[in-house]
């Protein structure tokens, strides 16, 4: 047994390295830009609020605007683990957490579409996948459903008895994020597909010949759809994912606009090459890859933070695409007599399991157990000072003003984070509990309209915190019944005169 034994069996295949080199990178390169958004602040202070009560948020505890208004924390489990991996290694340690989650996903991407295809356009397009989801790639609660939808998309593939575990991941996911709702719609695109090829509706049969077709995807995807209910909400989370993307917070929040294609010159050149693969007519897609490409596609052009979902899920198809029409080339022209060589045995697990050892000891590392590590990781994975008012809040710690606060939407969930003891906000990222009333008087207030003056004096505004160069900030200074108090000339903070 041992005269057998190669140490190059403990080196990572190429799924495994990709997924340890894109750990690395992720750490060494996008530490920073993972905490570019405000919603991962006040995901913290929700779960630490949540371990420190031992009840889940069911009502708003952290703004003026909705004291007490009903909340549905629909993320309650994945708040909860951010709050004990942000309390073992701080935020270094968090963006560590999700470094890792987002190298698992895209292992198991190159895993499901290794299966399709052969090793070139597997890493072409597991890549490309990458490369697209890196706007979106945040220390945020939706990086689970990268995590398990990916799973999910795997164990579709597989079929048979893989399938039973749907409904358990499901269990899980919907306690995790309300992304849930595309495991669902992964399990029917793959159900209508298969029926579609098996002469659904033009065969005439009678629904249990149907049903038997597909006895145990139509099984599991009722399970899956009554396995939703397990969580603190009940079926009523059913409803809002389609809350969150209204219209108006549609029109109001970045990730949630269409996307910009002169900006986004990637996901342009993305649209473009399907389109090529697809003129090609040298590979006929399945009716799944059909359903797939509508339903990713439209979605990636409705909401830009659905691009790296359309970049994932579309991978398999396109790798399988290019392989047909590109494979004859590659052969004519690659070395014959590597075919004639041993091909070298890897592990399929080392490179996954490196990963993990690797965040273990990053983990660690940036933990309070030692702090001249923490310190190197700080600096390596810093809160961006471009975005939040870092020192402006520090003032705030050490100056508290009294009274209610308009502060600047992206800036709520770092003061909800920051600010000791907490300071109730006027409007953070958790915009489907504000509703649609509060989230257009910010606006109204923001954009400086005629009912302005009426708007701060009915929410009692003692105070506005936002940026100096705004447009807001000048007009309350030209009216000369509020007087700066602090400015750094990225953020500043106003008071209202009392009148004598």
């Amino acid at each position: 047994m041992m005269r057998n034994w190669q140490p190059a069996r403990l080196l990572p295949d190429i799924g495994g390295l990709f997924a340890l080199v894109t750990f690395i990178l992720l750490t060494l390169f996008s530490g920073g830009r993972s905490l570019n958004d405000g919603d991962t602040f006040w995901h913290i202070a929700a779960g630490q609020r949540m371990l420190a009560d031992r009840a889940i948020l069911t009502q708003d505890v952290f703004s003026h605007t909705a004291p007490n208004t009903p909340w549905t924390a629909h993320e309650w489990l994945a708040e909860i683990v951010m709050a004990v991996v942000h309390d073992f290694s701080g935020l270094p340690g968090l963006c560590i957490f999700f470094f890792f989650i987002a190298s698992l996903s895209f292992w198991i991407l190159y895993v499901t579409v290794r299966k399709e295809s052969s090793e070139w356009p597997t890493l072409v397009f597991v890549s490309l996948a990458f490369i697209l989801s890196l706007s979106h790639l945040l220390a945020r609660p939706h990086i689970f459903t990268w995590l398990l939808g990916g799973l999910s998309f795997f164990l579709l593939k597989k079929q048979q008895k893989y399938l039973y575990f749907l409904p358990i991941i499901t269990i899980l996911w919907v306690n995790l994020h309300g992304g849930f709702i595309l495991g669902i719609a992964l399990q029917g695109m793959f159900l209508c597909g298969k029926y579609i090829e098996a002469g659904f509706p033009f065969k005439p049969r009678p629904l249990k010949d149907w049903i038997k077709i597909q006895k145990t995807s139509v099984l599991v995807f009722f399970l899956t759809l009554l396995s939703v209910g397990i969580n603190p909400f009940g079926y009523s989370l059913y409803l809002f994912p389609f809350h969150v993307s209204g219209d108006v917070f549609a029109k109001g929040i970045n990730e949630w606009l269409s996307p910009n294609l002169q900006e986004q010159w990637i996901f342009r050149l993305f649209l473009l090459f399907v389109i090529f693969l697809l003129s090609l007519n040298k590979y006929l897609p399945t009716w799944q890859e059909r359903l797939f490409l509508l339903f990713f596609i439209n979605a990636a052009l409705v909401h830009q933070r659905h691009i790296s979902v359309a970049g994932y899920y579309l991978a398999p198809a396109l790798a399988k695409s290019t392989e047909t029409w590109l494979t004859p080339i590659v052969q004519h022209y690659s070395n014959k007599k590597a075919n004639f060589e041993k091909p070298l045995i890897l592990s399929k697990w080392s490179g996954p399991v490196g990963t993990l050892t690797l965040a273990i000891i990053f983990l660690v590392l940036s933990s309070s157990f030692f702090p001249k590590p923490q310190l190197f990781l700080k600096i390596l994975i810093p809160v961006p000072e471009k975005i939040f008012p870092i020192e402006a809040v520090e003032y705030l710690s050490n100056n508290p003003p009294k009274g209610n606060v308009f502060n600047q939407y992206a800036w709520g969930g770092y003061m909800i984070y920051a600010l000791r003891p907490e300071q109730p906000v006027f409007i953070d990222g958790r915009a489907d509990m504000y509703g649609t009333k509060i989230f257009n008087d910010y606006q109204k207030i923001v954009k400086v309209e005629k009912e302005i003056n009426d708007l701060l004096d009915k929410y009692q505004i003692k105070w506005v915190f936002y940026p100096t160069n705004s447009s807001l900030i000048r007009y309350l200074i030209l009216k000369k019944t509020w007087h700066e108090v602090y400015s750094d000339g990225f953020a500043s903070i106003l008071i209202r005169d009392h009148p004598k």
